[in-house]
């Protein structure tokens, strides 16, 4: 079991594997740890949201999208460089 530390709550994860675009993968992969434990959070609560079957999942995946988007624009994410990253080529 691997331990996620985000927003200073310790959530207690284990670990899976699941299948991803070879671009994704590498993109992971290359991510640092504290990018990588973003990702994990976002992942994992998008995923509850969907085996959860709750009954407004649709207004939660919005709020988790826009939560997503102000961690990435806190993190220095802009327009241009999520194009930059979207359009780039191994």
């Amino acid at each position: 079991m691997n331990n996620a530390y985000f927003c200073n709550k310790i959530i207690v994860m284990k670990q899976v594997s699941i299948n991803l675009d070879p671009e994704i993968a590498s993109a992971y992969q290359k991510a640092t740890v504290e990018e990588r434990k973003k990702v994990d959070y976002i992942v994992n609560s998008f995923l509850k949201n969907i085996f959860k079957k709750k009954a407004d999942a649709r207004k939660e995946l919005f709020e988790l999208m826009q939560t997503a988007g102000r961690i990435a624009q806190a993190n220095g994410l802009t327009p241009e460089k999520l194009d930059e990253i979207i359009n780039e080529k191994e």
